[in-house]
């Protein structure tokens, strides 16, 4: 999964931020309008659904797509369409000021993204490698950029990490330059990251080890025909072997070596 915002990607956040300015600005303007009225009303005349039944639908179901434990993927069975932070815009207008995204904590899930399948339910992935290890109160959460009240949460599900490595957010992704920073879950290890092009063939081959409990590598190489790499161009593999030492520091053995997807 890319952690990096693909030029179609700003598009759709740019254009839906457009029909949201388009909303609030006339709010803005009559400062003497409050819209009291309940939720529950609002989601039956907007949606034509019962507030419940709203919620019940935003539930995650989890499927099993052999890319656990590090990808942790859902189902939404929600119908209402809404435009989401994976790439994801309706056509029909109304829609378009809605918005379905994932909660982590409370806060917006790194790593995620969400997309409408053809028979109009929600398929949400979850990379964890970007979480910290522990507990993790997940929330699929619609908002509808009404007055007043104007989001809804559907159940809570609470999933464990205990990933090997945690990536950094923020310098994940590839581009002109593709960086490697992540924080190990032991002190010590040997990592080989490489990098492949969409045919498997091997474009570069970083092997190191870490007594401090991190990865911290870069991969200095631009694209021929193009600004920079994205996740279309390159595959990585990441295997992180834990090291084993004795109670002088000495290595005596390894733990076995865990392949870990990368971003």
């Amino acid at each position: 999964m890319k952690k990096n915002f693909s030029p179609f990607q700003f598009i759709v956040l740019a254009i839906f931020l457009a029909y949201l300015g388009a909303l609030l600005f006339p709010a803005l303007r009559s400062h003497n309008h409050v819209d009291n009225t309940p939720l529950v009303e609002k989601v039956k005349s907007r949606l034509g659904i019962d507030l419940v039944d709203l919620e019940n639908s935003l539930s995650l179901t989890p499927i099993v797509t052999g890319d656990e434990p590090f990808i942790l993927t859902y189902t939404v069975p929600s119908k209402v369409e809404a435009a989401t932070m994976g790439g994801y815009f309706p056509s029909n207008r109304l829609a378009q000021t809605r918005l379905l995204r994932l909660l982590d904590n409370g806060n917006d899930a790194k790593g995620c993204e969400i997309d409408r399948q053809t028979n109009g339910v929600y398929l949400v992935q979850w990379n964890t490698t970007f979480a910290s290890n522990g507990t993790h109160t997940l929330q699929a959460r619609l908002y509808c950029f009404w007055t007043g009240s104007n989001s809804i949460g559907g159940p809570k599900r609470t999933e464990t990490v205990t990933n090997i490595i945690q990536w950094d957010y923020d310098e994940c992704g590839f581009g002109r330059r593709t960086f490697f920073r992540g924080s190990l879950h032991m002190p010590s290890a040997d990592y080989s990251i490489q990098i492949y092009d969409t045919n498997r063939s091997l474009m570069k081959r970083i092997d190191g080890h870490t007594d401090k409990g991190v990865i911290d590598e870069f991969w200095d190489s631009r694209p021929p025909n193009k600004y920079a790499w994205t996740e279309e161009d390159l595959k990585v593999d990441v295997y992180i072997t834990p090291t084993i030492t004795d109670t002088n520091g000495l290595a005596i053995s390894n733990a076995p070596t865990i392949r870990v997807p990368y971003p």
